[in-house]
């Protein structure tokens, strides 16, 4: 014998006495709880038309302020766009237009003043100066914002040579914020719709639905009366009660959708009240229930077996039990254990995924948000570096203006003049080198290159500004390069700059290069106020400087390092740098492809080993 028997006589020995009563006690209780809370929704609905009212009688007054200014009035376009400009700067979702009588555009705060702007689409300013009244417009497309949006348009006052109409455009989003009203719940579907029935705006889902009509029903029972309630089914396909009610000043509707069930979840309530009554009954027919239900208890005994190992992730091969629902059903939870098992597995895999993505994510806003303060930090300290020469050029031109000046203040001026130009030089040399490096417009000058020479020749060169300050050491040997001999100069002219520069006098600077196997090493070193270990992994990075390990009164901009790293790797070459911290100086060492020998014939060599020292 099949359940579906089983069941049919338990129903009809426990339930049939006490179905009526059941019945009726269940629909009196639904139809009060029922009007009970569809009355508190309409008292919601019509708050929050309220609420919208007040958004737009806001904005109204402002805009009647604009209208009847002075400068209006005047035609001080520029002073009225400034006090729209003012009165929007709190918004980002609504901006103000002023147009003339033909609905020519004149401004739109959403674009910087005297902005050419595009002709409207809407031919709107002559109705709305004939009546002289103010006007809610309907959704529409705007021009300009690209978006979807709605005006409230206000007159300027009759009598003048010449009107306008200032219009408040909103983004049909702004409206979505009394979305956030307490008194509406999570579940409930909340829309503002134009008098066409069209969409502004919509909790669920709110970026897809401005601009789609009013479900059908919902548009002819609203067309017909200014509030009421409607059961009907959504787009989502949700039954629920429509309640709405139309909105005074802006003649928009506003409909909040609460579903059935939660409206008739007094059923659970009225559940309980016939459950005590039901208890009483089945008293009477539990002699019978227990005869029926041993004969289901077997089966369904092995049906939460399987169901439990369903639970555990087991997979549970089921036993025939000879009756038709309950076999049907265990092959159904086997079947189910089986797709569950697949699909845990998939969803593990795709979780795991979704972790990385997450975590590649994070990195990647922290390099953003590191790479933005660097750029703030070099430009503020650009701005100190170009400031510095500059006023003492300038002081420099204002002494030499002085009457009578003697010869030697206006030779110290004038070297002044030409020290400061030759250090603003050498910075905008840097930028540019830099910016044509990192937009590959650097082109090198191949040949055969003899480096050892090269450093010599500016090691020499920098021990002559040096003046005896520091003890120099030098020793060079012939190294053959192919390289641009002007960059290769630029590069360890960098080095030997940084390595004077912050290495206090009495200190020492060393000069290697020697060749070993196919490769050339050039080493500067020097006893200086060393290097952070923080900075270490970004010394060479453009717009990359450590807070404190650099001393600022030394001058710069940071960016000789990064010249040095991007030139020495557009040569095959590579760069390091080690320092065992503050005051510990600092050792650079760059490595280059040796030169075959069919590219050093004919090229003159240096023969020597040169050691100095100062």
């Amino acid at each position: 014998m099949k359940t579906r028997t089983y069941l049919f006589l338990m129903a009809a020995a426990i339930l049939g006495p006490v179905a009526l009563a059941f019945w009726l006690g269940v629909s009196m209780l639904l139809d009060w709880e029922r009007e009970s809370r569809i009355q508190r929704v309409q008292e919601t609905a019509r708050a929050t038309a309220l609420l919208v009212d007040r958004e737009i009688a806001v904005k109204e007054a402002l805009l009647k302020t604009i209208a009847n200014s002075e400068s209006l009035g005047e035609q001080n376009y520029p002073r009225v766009y400034r006090l729209a400009a003012r009165l929007n700067s709190a918004d980002s979702l609504s901006w103000t237009t002023l147009v003339d009588h033909q609905t020519r555009p004149i401004f739109n705060t959403l674009t910087p003043y005297g902005t050419r702007l595009p002709p409207s689409s809407r031919n709107y300013a002559e109705e709305v100066l004939r009546t002289g009244r103010t006007r809610v417009s309907g959704y529409f497309h705007g021009p300009l914002a690209k978006r979807a949006v709605v005006s409230v348009d206000v007159p300027s006052p009759p009598g003048a040579a010449e009107r306008y109409v200032v219009s408040q455009i909103f983004d049909a989003r702004y409206f979505e914020r009394v979305f956030a009203n307490n008194a509406l719940q999570p579940s409930w579907l909340v829309g503002i719709f134009d008098a066409d029935g069209v969409t502004i705006a919509r909790n669920r889902p709110a970026t897809h639905s401005a601009g789609k009509p009013m479900h059908g029903e919902m548009r002819s029972a609203a067309k017909h009366a200014g509030s009421g309630v409607l059961r009907h089914t959504t787009h989502e396909g949700v039954e629920v009660y429509g309640v709405y009610t139309r909105a005074a000043v802006s003649g928009w509707t506003i409909v909040i959708g609460v579903p059935v069930a939660e409206i008739e979840s007094a059923a659970r309530t009225a559940a309980l009240y016939a459950t005590l009554a039901l208890a009483i009954v089945m008293g009477l027919a539990v002699l019978l229930a227990v005869f029926l239900g041993n004969k289901l208890s077997a089966a369904l005994q092995q049906a939460g077996s399987v169901a439990n190992s369903l639970a555990r992730g087991a997979i549970a091969t089921p036993r025939p039990t000879k009756v038709d629902e309950v076999d049907a059903l265990l092959d159904g939870l086997h079947y189910t254990s089986e797709a569950l098992a697949r699909e845990s597995a998939a969803r593990q895999s795709l979780q795991h995924e979704r972790e990385q993505l997450l975590v590649s994510e994070q990195r990647a806003r922290r390099v953003a948000e590191a790479q933005s303060r660097a750029k703030d930090s070099f430009l503020a300290m650009l701005g100190h570096e170009l400031r510095n020469p500059l006023a003492a050029i300038s002081g420099a031109m204002s002494v030499l203006e002085i009457p009578n000046l003697t010869p030697e203040r206006a030779a110290s001026a004038r070297e002044i003049s030409r020290r400061q130009m030759r250090h603003l030089t050498r910075i905008v040399d840097d930028l540019l080198d830099v910016q044509r490096i990192l937009s590959g417009k650097i082109v090198l000058q191949h040949a055969p290159v003899n480096l050892g020479e090269v450093l010599r020749a500016c090691a020499d060169a920098k021990r002559l500004v040096d003046a005896g300050n520091h003890h120099w050491d030098i020793a060079l040997e012939p190294a053959w390069v192919d390289g641009d001999r002007t960059r290769l100069e630029q590069i360890v002219d960098n080095l030997l700059h940084n390595a004077i520069k912050y290495t206090p006098a009495g200190g020492s600077i060393a000069v290697r290069c020697q060749v070993v196997g196919s490769e050339v090493l050039v080493e500067v070193r020097d006893s200086g106020v060393g290097i952070a270990p923080e900075l270490l992994p970004v010394i060479f990075d453009v717009l990359v400087q450590g807070p404190t390990s650099i001393d600022r009164a030394q001058g710069g901009l940071g960016l000789g390092l990064a010249l040095v790293k991007e030139l020495t790797a557009l040569h095959g070459g590579r760069v390091s740098v080690h320092s065992a911290g503050h005051g510990q100086g600092c050792s650079f060492t760059l490595v280059f492809p040796l030169a075959t020998a069919a590219t050093r014939q004919g090229a003159p060599g240096l023969d020597t080993v040169a050691q100095a020292g100062a």
